[in-house]
């Protein structure tokens, strides 16, 4: 059984739960930016609210975001319509683009292509829209493992497990990683585009689950997030002699660049 995600359930709170800093945000557009060229045509997949689409576009770039959710991109509309920056967005599955060949300098998948279910086609759509040349960078939020935060994240996924024997998370696993990996093209290193400090409390990280504040959370049903979350309690009450004492939570944007030929690496 795989837990489903609703991203039009949760539009109106991603950016409460996802926004970076706005210096953070600058960063990482320019990161962006940097690797597609100056004034680059870029394809967003899984647009969402415009968190990672509207620091591109005012670092420079030309962009086109594809979402299939509509609220999400209610959402991002107003936000780009707010910062006078101008972003065109479409609903669409990005594993059917209705976009024409060889259209974009770079495409640009955050947190996206794992939750898709035919994720192999939305590869294919890569490919195929990509220029000669062009590149295809995967972004992802990173927080150190031995934060608080991600020990909370990680005791919650067990306890879920448990719960919900046979149960997984959305996503295509490691299938995915190593079909990228097969696309061929230079995959070229690691960028750190951002990276940064919070302080959270473990006592406020767990009231942030109860209130859906982790994707962890937004495929539970309310009675098993709420017995899932009084488990996790009573262990971080074993783990820290203080769950109101703020710790430190290092975080990072990483941004994965791979360029290619890419008509040729249509298919699996």
């Amino acid at each position: 059984m795989t837990l489903q995600i609703s991203f039009d359930r949760i539009a109106a709170s991603y950016d409460a739960q996802r926004a970076h800093p706005p210096e953070v945000s600058s960063q990482v557009g320019q990161a962006i930016a940097g690797l597609a060229g100056s004034g680059a045509l870029v394809l967003e997949l899984g647009v969402g609210t415009g968190r990672i689409a509207l620091p591109t576009s005012a670092a420079g770039c030309q962009i086109v975001g594809v979402d299939i959710a509509r609220e999400m991109l209610r959402v991002a509309q107003a936000a780009s319509a707010a910062l006078s920056n101008r972003c065109a967005l479409v609903q669409g599955d990005v594993a059917k683009l209705p976009l024409r060949d060889n259209m974009f300098d770079a495409v640009l998948a955050v947190h996206v292509l794992h939750l898709v279910p035919d994720w192999r086609g939305a590869l294919a759509e890569v490919a195929r829209v990509l220029r000669p040349g062009g590149v295809f960078m995967q972004g992802r939020d990173w927080r150190d493992p031995q934060s608080c935060a991600e020990r909370l994240r990680g005791k919650l996924r067990e306890v879920v497990m448990h719960m919900l024997p046979g149960a997984r998370p959305p996503g295509a696993g490691a299938a995915l990683a190593q079909a990228i990996a097969r696309m061929g093209g230079t995959i070229e290193p690691e960028v750190v585009a951002a990276e940064w400090q919070t302080y959270a409390s473990p006592a406020a990280l767990l009231a942030g689950m109860a209130a859906r504040a982790d994707a962890e959370t937004w495929a539970l049903s309310d009675a098993l997030l709420s017995a899932a979350v009084d488990e996790v309690r009573a262990w971080a009450a074993e783990t820290w002699n203080d769950l109101d004492a703020e710790q430190p939570i290092l975080q990072r944007f990483i941004l994965s660049p791979i360029r290619g030929e890419w008509q040729r690496l249509i298919g699996d």
